[in-house]
């Protein structure tokens, strides 16, 4: 009797032991795709440094056609000639037919698949970047375009980002088709708040006159960017809502402020 408690006590200690699929895992604050957070069902987790997400909320977000094959648990996307596809648990993947070896595998969790996202998106040809919990999704330039997204690229590297990043604000320069506007967009997890309580203190209003007036001068600055090579566009720096992503708090369009939240212009 004594060593089949022992024998079970050692059996439920073990059980405890072993690590639970859940606690390998980390959340990654969301997936941005040209600018905009991307609504998934269930958050990106993070395993081993590689981000898994949803697979229907993003890909085909990105425009991608998925297709999921019950009986090999695979699963897969198209998009404009690229293919990709991975299978449930499996390491070996497939990018436009070439077998690859993954770090981590496509899994079932909490009944959705997740799929390893580096992976999927730049094989159906997106570039990928990440930056302060955000992982960022570009849409592939095309052979007509491939000189203004450069030109759009060394805006950001040399203009939006040393003079608008910092250390609680990230930013991230795209261009929008549907505005046809290269968007300068500034994000920041409690930023609404942080820009409330300092619209409080005393000299807030002409600091923060000096600041959209720098803003400003970006906007000016990248009209006559784009203009001088060619490319007749919009350029805007937007403040996006952390509270509601769908909004913004401050918009400037060419040197034109056309809204402020906090109202001091």
């Amino acid at each position: 009797m004594k060593k089949i408690i022992f024998t079970m006590f050692m059996v439920f200690a073990l059980i405890l032991s072993l690590p639970t699929q859940s606690s390998a895992f980390t959340n990654a604050k969301g997936v941005i795709l040209d600018g905009y957070e991307i609504e998934m069902e269930m958050a990106p987790i993070i395993e081993n440094g590689r981000t898994l997400v949803p697979l229907r909320g993003v890909l085909e977000a990105m425009g991608a056609t998925v297709t999921w094959d019950q009986s090999t648990k695979t699963a897969s996307a198209f998009f404009d000639g690229n293919s990709a596809s991975v299978t449930i648990n499996k390491f070996t993947a497939y990018a436009n037919g070439y077998a690859m070896t993954l770090e981590v595998p496509a899994k079932i969790v909490n009944g959705r698949t997740m799929v390893p996202l580096r992976f999927m998106a730049e094989a159906i040809g997106y570039d990928v970047s990440f930056s302060g919990g955000w992982v960022y999704l570009d849409m592939p330039m095309t052979d007509d375009y491939s000189d203004f997204y450069t030109l759009v690229d060394d805006f950001d590297m040399y203009v939006a980002q040393p003079e608008l990043a910092n250390d609680d604000v990230n930013v991230t320069t795209f261009y929008s088709e549907d505005l046809d506007s290269v968007v300068v967009s500034l994000q920041s997890e409690g930023l609404r708040q942080k820009w409330m309580n300092w619209s409080k203190e005393e000299g807030f209003q002409q600091e923060w006159k000096y600041y959209v007036n720098y803003m400003k001068e970006v906007t000016v600055n990248g009209l006559d960017y784009f203009d001088n090579n060619g490319y007749d566009v919009d350029v805007m720096v937007e403040a996006v809502n952390d509270e509601n992503p769908d909004t913004v708090m401050l918009q400037i369009i060419n040197g034109v402020v056309q809204y402020d939240e906090i109202g001091l212009n």
